[in-house]
């Protein structure tokens, strides 16, 4: 049996979808986790996975709360596992939710330079992210953060 592993991605199209992520969907799975964004940079996250629990009547309530607690667990474990670079970048943005031109000054470096590491750091997160989702177990439930060059 050969698996065929497509390390190919298009960077600017995943960084744009891990920024959607980032931006938008995050806010849902953390309000339903009862976490806030500073939270990701706690490690008392510890990407263990915890056991759905299981109600009679409130059982797809439960299962959705789990499934953002998991998925809020997978952000904060992938941001804090990323190179040094990448989450300072990620978390002043996404934790911190400084402004990005605020990041770039803190970081010494000139905007353009600043766009092309976001970039980086994004794609980064997208690989470290997919991990964590499959070390959950939730990799199915969680749609894959990555663009590949024959994806329309």
């Amino acid at each position: 049996m050969q698996t065929d592993l497509n390390l190919d991605i298009d960077c600017l199209k995943t960084a744009r979808k891990v920024t959607e992520f980032l931006e938008k969907k995050l806010d849902r799975y953390l309000a339903l986790s009862g976490k806030q964004r500073f939270d990701l940079k706690s490690p008392g996250m510890d990407g263990m996975p915890k056991a759905p629990s299981y109600g009679n009547g409130s059982e797809s309530r439960m299962l959705n709360i789990w499934l953002a607690e998991e998925v809020v667990d997978c952000v904060g474990c992938a941001m804090r596992n990323m190179t040094k670079e990448s989450q300072r970048i990620l978390l002043s943005r996404y934790s911190d939710q400084m402004l990005t031109y605020n990041i770039a000054r803190e970081l010494s470096i000139s905007s353009s330079t600043y766009s092309r590491k976001q970039e980086k750091a994004l794609c980064e997160f997208a690989d470290r992210f997919e991990f964590q989702l499959v070390k959950h177990g939730i990799h199915t439930e969680i749609e894959d953060l990555h663009v590949y060059p024959d994806e329309e």
